[in-house]
């Protein structure tokens, strides 16, 4: 039986992670989120329409209308929407719903699924609800956290781990289901029906959260930088930039 996700399932994950103040780690996950949001805006134009999956704690939020974007979220968790209000007011739109609840009011430029496949019982009826929102020249963005990073290739290897997809407690506090790596993301979308017009991938991570904390802060920028230079099937998180098919 697939696991349920419903608004209580991501009220509870916003309760223990993205509005607990006691985990201490979030740094990477702003500055993969900034990386990321500087992508999606340099090939974006200033008042384009853009639709984020999930709210988290808004840090591409802030960038896309920061770049002038025109900005609509979509999120379960009540706790989130709350958030989102307090934080932007009517500077969104936002939109307290589950993904197969979600009826837009008009297509997108942009729709945004970053880290989210990892998160929902079902992938294919995921991607098949973003397929529906899509215009004929909307492209998609989809991140998702990689098996293959080197962290994980080096736990493996030191016994810490059985196998490159095995769940950490840190998979587990976020609402990780699964990891990718890029042959089973690429299949995925292109059962979804989209083609890949553009790839980004983001950090070069030889440790876990926990112990980079520990590292200078020049060491983890160069860590990001190198990233690329690098193929994305051994970095921590993968992009993919979507099109539908002809």
């Amino acid at each position: 039986m697939k696991p349920v996700v419903d608004k209580n399932s991501l009220n509870q994950i916003a309760s223990q992670y993205h509005l607990n103040t006691e985990v201490t780690d979030k740094e990477f996950d702003q500055q993969f989120h900034r990386l990321c949001a500087q992508w999606v805006n340099s090939w974006l134009t200033p008042g384009s329409r853009v639709l984020e999956m999930g709210f988290g704690e808004g840090n591409v939020t802030r960038q896309l209308l920061e770049a002038g974007m025109k900005v609509d979220i979509i999120e379960g968790a009540e706790l989130l929407v709350k958030n989102a209000r307090e934080i932007y007011g009517d500077a969104v739109r936002i939109h307290h719903a589950l993904f197969a609840e979600f009826r837009p009011d008009c297509h997108y430029d942009a729709i945004l699924a970053t880290n989210i496949l990892e998160h929902v019982s079902d992938p294919a009826d995921t991607l098949a609800c973003v397929r529906k929102w899509c215009g004929p020249q909307t492209r998609v963005v989809v991140t998702v956290p990689n098996a293959e990073s080197i962290h994980r290739r080096l736990a493996v290897l030191m016994g810490i781990q059985p196998a490159l997809d095995t769940l950490s407690p840190r998979d587990h506090l976020v609402g990780h289901m699964r990891v990718y790596d890029f042959a089973q993301l690429s299949r995925e979308v292109d059962e979804a029906g989209f083609e890949i017009v553009d790839q980004k991938g983001f950090l070069l991570k030889v440790l876990p959260n926990s112990m980079m904390k520990n590292m200078s802060a020049e060491l983890v920028q160069a860590m990001y930088a190198i990233a690329d230079q690098l193929d994305i099937r051994y970095l921590a998180d993968m992009g993919v930039v979507l099109k539908l098919k002809p």
